[in-house]
C-alpha cells in the first residue's frame, strides 16, 4: 500500500511539472510574483521552524525516554534565559512577517490610472462573465483580451449574487458584489492564455463560471479590437435572414448582435462575434458546431440552472446554427 502511495505521489509530481498550473505560484505578472515570493518565504520559515521543533521533540523523546532506575530528569522551568529566548524568537518572526506583508501589499497596490491604461468593466452573471471595454465600445464575454505590459484598470459589478474575480497567475481575488462598485487591476508581463475562475460560491454552476485571459502583443490586440468593433455578419441568404430575424427578435430580449451594446440587464452574452471565441457557457465548453447544437437543443442538460430556456423552431434550427457560426 505504501509503495502504491509513493508511486502515485511521484507520478502526480511529474505530471504537474509537465504544464504550468493556473496558480499564483506560476506567476505571469508582478502582482502574483510578489504574492508568490511572500508565500515561498513564509513557507520556508515555517518549514525551518517545523524541522527544528519536531527534530528537538524527537531527540528528547529518544534521549530522555524512561529507563528502569532513572532519576527524575533535570527541569528547565524557571530558566530565565531559555524563556526569554523562546519568547523573543517568535516575536521577531511575527515582526518580520508583518514587515514583509506590508511591503507586498504596497508593491501590489493599484497604481494611479494614467493615459494608456486599458479600462474595463467586468460584470458577474450566473454563471458567466461580461467584459465591457468602455473606451473601445466593445462588449464581449468569457474571454478577456489584453495587451502585454499594459495596466488594466477594472471596475467590478454583479447583477445577481456575490462573485469573485480571480486570475491566479495575474492577480489576487476581488469580490464582485451587487450594488457595490469594487475595483482592481492586473498587468501581464507574458504573452499567453491564463485561466480565471469565480472564487466565491455563487450557486449551482459556480464551478462552471470560468473565463480565459488572452495576453497578446499590442499589434495582435489592436487587430482583435478592430475585428470586434465591426458590425455583426449581415445575412446574405433567405435562411440567414430568417435566422437573423429570430436572433434580433425573440433572442434580443437576452442577447445582442450589436458589438458596442453594453447592457447589463441582458441575461445572455453579446453574440456579435460569438465564434471569435474558443469557449462558451461561462468557459465551460469548447465552441464548435457539435457543442452549439447540443446547447441549443437542451441547455439545461449541459449546464443545469442557467437562464437560457428557449425552444427553437425545428425549421429554423439549422439556419440559426449556421448563421451563428458566421459571427466571427
Amino acid at each position: 500500500m505504501l509503495r502504491k502511495l509513493v508511486v502515485l505521489a511521484g507520478a502526480t509530481f511529474l505530471l504537474s511539472a509537465c504544464q504550468p498550473s493556473p496558480s499564483f505560484l506560476n506567476p505571469a505578472s508582478s502582482i502574483s510574483g510578489h504574492v508568490a515570493d511572500l508565500y515561498n518565504t513564509i513557507l520556508i520559515m515555517a518549514l525551518v521552524v517545523f524541522v527544528l521543533v519536531e527534530g528537538a521533540l524527537v531527540l528528547i523523546l529518544i534521549r530522555d525516554r524512561h529507563k528502569e532506575g532513572d532519576k527524575l530528569p533535570h527541569q528547565l522551568h524557571g530558566n530565565t534565559n531559555l524563556e526569554i529566548i523562546w519568547t523573543v524568537i517568535p516575536i521577531l518572526l511575527v515582526i518580520a512577517l508583518f514587515v514583509m506583508t506590508v511591503q507586498t501589499v504596497n508593491a501590489i497596490a493599484a497604481p494611479s490610472p494614467k493615459q494608456g491604461d486599458l479600462n474595463l468593466r467586468v460584470v458577474g452573471h450566473r454563471w458567466w462573465w461580461e467584459f465591457d471595454y468602455t473606451d473601445l465600445g466593445i462588449a464581449t464575454a468569457n474571454e478577456l483580451h489584453i495587451p502585454v505590459g499594459t495596466p488594466v484598470q477594472i471596475a467590478l459589478e454583479s447583477v445577481d449574487v456575490i462573485h469573485s474575480f480571480w486570475v491566479p497567475q495575474l492577480s489576487g481575488k476581488t469580490d464582485v458584489v451587487p450594488n457595490q462598485h469594487n475595483t482592481m487591476w492586473l498587468e501581464s508581463d507574458q504573452i499567453g492564455e491564463f485561466l480565471g475562475q469565480c472564487a466565491e460560491f455563487c450557486g449551482t454552476e459556480h464551478a462552471l463560471m470560468r473565463f480565459k485571459v488572452i495576453v497578446e502583443s499590442q499589434a495582435d490586440f489592436d487587430a482583435w479590437v478592430a475585428n470586434q468593433q465591426k458590425p455583426a455578419y449581415q445575412p446574405q441568404t433567405e435562411d440567414e435572414q430568417a435566422a437573423y430575424k429570430e436572433l434580433t427578435g425573440t433572442c434580443a430580449a437576452c442577447h445582442s448582435l450589436d458589438p458596442s451594446e453594453i447592457d447589463t440587464t441582458k441575461v445572455g452574452p453579446n453574440l456579435a462575434h460569438l465564434f471569435s471565441r474558443s469557449t462558451f457557457a461561462g468557459g465551460s465548453f469548447d465552441l464548435n458546431e457539435e457543442n452549439l447544437r447540443s446547447w441549443l437543443k437542451d441547455t439545461q442538460s449541459m449546464k443545469p440552472g442557467n437562464d437560457m430556456e428557449i425552444t427553437i423552431p425545428q425549421q429554423q434550427f439549422d439556419s440559426i446554427v449556421e448563421y451563428l457560426m458566421k459571427l466571427k
